[in-house]
């Protein structure tokens, strides 16, 4: 069996079906959701000094808001089956990983092993979380190659 992804030289292309490349299509919509979700994704980074939290916000910027919608950008093209470079397959990792954890809060899964309580055949939400997954430990089976 073949992985989700195809290497050839210092290219990756993502090789899924139709039917994936619809789910894949509608992922980035879970980081438009807001609302509690967001916190997983804009964090405090210094909850108990104030003033280190600002001077971090003040020195981020929108340089992290910037990054996701770069991350974005490409994603739709390399899911089309464009191929991309090592960074064009990480910019993919990070929208799946940030989608993972809005679809994870809004499905009230918090810790570790839910995999193995969860009957993913009987509800897709939890089957995207799972396959999103196994896509992002593939990815970074391949990226470790680039090493």
């Amino acid at each position: 069996m073949s992985g989700p992804f195809v290497v050839a030289g210092d290219q990756i292309r993502l090789s899924v079906g139709v039917g994936e490349q619809t789910a894949l299509r509608s992922v980035p919509a879970l980081l438009d959701v807001g609302g509690e979700s967001q916190g997983r994704l804009d964090y405090t980074t210094h909850p108990d000094d104030p003033s280190a939290e600002a001077r971090y916000r003040d020195l981020i910027g929108e340089d992290l808001t910037e990054l996701r919608r770069a991350d974005r950008r490409v994603f739709d093209e390399f899911i089309a089956g464009e191929p991309g470079s090592p960074e064009i397959l990480e910019a993919f990792m990070r929208v799946i990983g940030e989608s993972r954890l809005v679809l994870a809060d809004l499905l009230g899964i918090e810790d570790d092993g839910w995999e193995s309580e969860a009957d993913m055949r009987s509800d897709p939400e939890l089957a995207l979380l799972g396959w999103l997954g196994y896509l992002q430990d593939a990815a970074v089976e391949v990226l470790s190659d680039f090493l």
